[in-house]
């Protein structure tokens, strides 16, 4: 290709692309708000006994999460694979099948999230239906559930949770070197990357860095994107003294 068709193809996938980063945020936070919404503290009963009984209780609010969540990693596909396009123009060494990953690890991340939700509303099923759910005992069975393993459902889990971590981490960092991201955004995404692997803290961080990356595609990032954006090649993105090069104004864009 071309640059001038480099940045044709830019300009015409970048308004998805920034839409299924806004749509991976807008799931990430429906999903924690949905499981915080259906989460309810009952007096006597220890925390893994009362958390499966609030999923027995409010079913209907965990599958949807597991489905929120399940899309944003659908739409992170989207928003991986055109950092990936728009890094591979502008010559980041790396390798043709690393498209496979950005593909497969997004999908089987949805896919665990889904299937893992609907274990445990089975779990909780099986839990409720004991006799015992007060008290140690009542702690026991409720363990002693959910050391039952689904093989799939923690395979599914693992793969999708480490390879879309992956991305988060390797993606960010290639385009940062090619002057796609700031130096900022390209950190923060390994953050993204290693919050995914251990939820240490709330996804507030990946909600914003989403939205921010969002903003770069559609070149509403404060102050200008970086010039490689407008050139096709590889530029470093502007030093803070020094101002991003602003978009230049289009009237249409070319088919």
């Amino acid at each position: 290709m071309t640059t001038q068709e480099v940045l044709t193809w830019e300009e015409r996938w970048s308004r998805p692309a920034a839409l299924c980063a806004f749509l991976a945020a807008a799931m990430i936070l429906a999903q924690v708000v949905l499981v915080q919404s259906a989460i309810e503290d009952r007096p006597g009963i220890e925390a893994l006994p009362d958390f499966y009984l609030s999923v027995e209780d409010n079913s209907t609010p965990f599958l949807a999460s597991g489905i929120a969540q399940g899309l944003g990693g659908l739409a992170l596909m989207g928003v991986f694979l055109y950092l990936f396009r728009t890094t591979m123009h502008r010559g980041s060494p790396m390798p043709q099948w690393f498209v496979y990953i950005v593909v497969i690890g997004p999908l089987l991340y949805a896919l665990a999230a889904v299937t893992g939700i609907l274990d445990q509303i089975d779990k909780a099923d099986q839990f409720t239906s004991q006799e015992v759910i007060r008290g140690d005992r009542g702690d026991d069975v409720a363990t002693d559930i959910r050391n039952e393993v689904d093989g799939l459902t923690i395979a599914f889990s693992y793969a999708g949770t480490i390879a879309t971590a992956f991305l988060f981490v390797m993606l960010p960092l290639r385009a940062r070197r090619v002057g796609l991201l700031s130096p900022f955004m390209g950190i923060l995404g390994v953050i993204c990357g290693a919050l995914l692997v251990l939820p240490l803290l709330p996804p507030i961080i990946q909600v914003f860095w989403l939205v921010a990356l969002g903003a770069i595609f559609l070149g509403l990032w404060p102050g200008g994107r970086g010039p490689a954006w407008e050139s096709g090649e590889a530029e470093p993105w502007p030093s803070a003294g020094r101002p991003a090069r602003t978009a230049p104004t289009r009237c249409c864009a070319t088919t």
